[in-house]
């Protein structure tokens, strides 16, 4: 291509950007947290809590009685965590989306980072305070949680998307934003590893309270509304039905958007449309979509870190190398794998879903036969095998949008949410006891529960 043809093109891909630099960041942050939070989780619970001395807490793997002490403690703490960040969500979530559909993305989507804002902060807080016990934690997640955590954000990127791409192109755009989102993972976990190694987790939390309070600005600067009464210019894509009135910015009041979004109607028909009857099969189709989605979750919710601590004696720094290892591989099976299959091969969102879990039944497996050093090189196989999982969640969220008339995008993606959303604390409901009881004998056990839950999502998409 000459150099004449070539800006044009730039620059339209350019003027196409919009909130994919958001997603990148929020993912590496979102990865980077998961790798802070858990260190700082259970040197609290062993140092605070359980009072063992610093030598201790710092080589847990050279202690076993302790480790295992350690270990369980954060196993209960990880569950009454989850309730929080699983039902205050839910309630954002079902309320934002019927409320967005009428007023616009941008405010959810801010008020979902601002969450995010307050979570890294009041984890700075906490590791800075190395007296307070880990309940405190508690409260930073209720934090998070307020703003809809990662549901609220996903959901509502979904939607924005979805606003401003026809249908032909939503499955593209989504799956781009997305991948985006997973490509920041290894970014986050990466440049994460290497700086608790060598400036300790308070120089890193902050580094990730920085690039969230970057990505607020962005919001605020440069992201544009896609329809509502704040929006300049109507975004609407082609081929899709009309989009619900909404008020002139004049008429809106504060109170009035208060009072919307406190609205138990709107949830009401949240839910009545996701499972209102359709033509055809489409209802069944939906509702399947929904417990894949679910099932996705729950299959996700095992205690990965605590398990390479405890089987390989992984330090944080290793933790986090693999893990940008893995999450690499995730974004680009996202970024090219599902282009590839959904473009040149013509694969439907359906086989999509069901390659998808098929890649993951593989990873988990190959987890599950880990039980010493010996097998260290499954958990390095494991990724590669699962290169193309991302495909599951993609396709479903595609699906979703495709099933419903664009009025209904914000609902239906809010019941997603929602019941996505309510999966952790089940998960770790079932993953618990799991984990508790077999730490000392089979703490691989948990994989396989993991992997027949993507056998049943395999069977819903044959």
């Amino acid at each position: 291509m000459a150099a004449g043809e070539m800006a044009p093109a730039v620059l339209k891909a350019l003027r196409a950007v919009s909130v994919e630099p958001v997603m990148l960041v929020d993912g590496a942050c979102n990865q980077a947290m998961l790798l802070f939070i858990e260190n700082v989780q259970m040197n609290k619970i062993c140092s605070v809590n359980l009072g063992f001395p610093d030598q201790v807490c710092n080589n847990l793997s050279a202690h076993p009685e302790e480790d295992v002490l350690v270990q369980r403690e954060f196993s209960l703490f990880a569950f009454y965590n989850s309730i929080i960040m699983s039902a205050i969500p839910l309630i954002f979530v079902l309320f934002m989306g019927a409320w967005s559909d009428k007023y616009g993305r941008k405010i959810p989507l801010l008020w979902t980072l601002i969450g995010h804002v307050l979570h890294a902060g009041g984890y700075l807080l906490c590791n800075w305070q190395t007296s307070w016990p880990v309940e405190v934690i508690y409260f930073v997640t209720f934090l998070e949680a307020l703003g809809g955590a990662n549901v609220g954000l996903l959901s509502t990127v979904t939607s924005y998307v979805s606003d401003i791409c026809s249908e032909n192109t939503r499955t593209s755009r989504v799956s781009t934003a997305h991948s985006l989102w997973y490509l920041g993972g290894p970014v986050g976990t990466l440049v994460g590893a290497l700086v608790i190694k060598d400036s300790g987790y308070n120089l890193a939390l902050l580094l990730v309270l920085l690039a969230y309070l970057s990505a607020v600005l962005y919001v605020v600067f440069v992201i544009k509304e896609s329809h509502g009464p704040f929006a300049k210019t109507a975004s609407q894509a082609h081929g899709s039905a009309k989009q619900e009135p909404s008020p002139d910015s004049k008429e809106v009041s504060k109170l009035r958007m208060a009072s919307d979004f406190f609205n138990w109607r709107r949830v009401v028909e949240s839910f009545k449309t996701a499972f209102r009857q359709r033509e055809g099969n489409t209802r069944m189709v939906i509702m399947a979509m929904l417990l894949s989605n679910m099932l996705r979750r729950i299959a996700r919710g095992f205690f990965m870190y605590m398990f390479v601590r405890r089987v390989l004696s992984w330090k944080a720094t290793d933790y986090g190398y693999w893990v940008t290892y893995r999450n690499l591989l995730a974004a680009i099976g996202s970024l090219f794998l599902v282009p590839i299959l959904t473009k040149m091969l013509s694969a439907t969102d359906a086989s999509l879903a069901a390659v998808g879990a098929l890649s993951t039944l593989g990873e988990y497996t190959c987890y599950s036969l880990v039980s010493g050093v010996a097998q260290t090189f499954l958990m390095w196989l494991g990724p590669p095998i699962g290169i193309i999982s991302n495909a599951l969640v993609i396709a479903i969220r595609s699906m979703s949008t495709k099933l419903v008339s664009k009025e209904e995008k914000g609902r239906i993606s809010a019941v997603m949410a929602a019941t996505n959303g309510l999966m952790p604390m089940v998960a770790y409901a079932a993953y618990s006891p799991i984990y508790y009881t077999t730490v000392d004998t089979l703490p691989a056990a948990q994989f396989f529960f993991g992997a027949s839950l993507n056998v049943l999502i395999i069977i819903i998409f044959m």
